[in-house]
């Protein structure tokens, strides 16, 4: 089973790695986003940050379970946030659904690390 841990860890973080990286270099898009869910632009690179930062601690993780367990817990926190986010903007499902995917993947990460801790 650690070896889909390792799987699905990896894949997490890089998911977090492209998000991070296009909210912190201010892709236009990333922009946009920004303006339709009403989050300042400065706050919404500090998301970018936080999902670098994320990535980061997931794959140490692989080595310190504990930071890998707290990783993904903060990760799948701030999946929860973007889905409320997009509530609130009242966006359809289909805008929501990059979200609610990364959630899912996230709480499949989390799981697994908890299981293999």
């Amino acid at each position: 089973m650690f070896v889909l841990t390792v799987i699905f860890t990896l894949v997490t973080a890089a998911v977090f790695v492209a998000a991070g990286l296009s909210k912190v270099q201010g892709v236009k898009q990333q922009q946009e986003i920004a303006a339709h869910l009403g989050v300042p632009w400065d706050r919404y690179r500090q998301i970018g940050i936080a999902e670098l930062v994320g990535a980061a601690a997931l794959v140490v993780g692989l080595w310190a379970g504990w930071l890998g367990v707290l990783a993904a817990l903060a990760l799948l926190v701030l999946m929860i946030g973007a889905v409320v986010l997009h509530s609130r903007a009242h966006d359809s499902a289909q805008r929501m659904l990059p979200a609610v995917g990364v959630g899912v993947l996230t709480l499949v990460t989390l799981l697994l690390r908890v299981a293999t801790n």
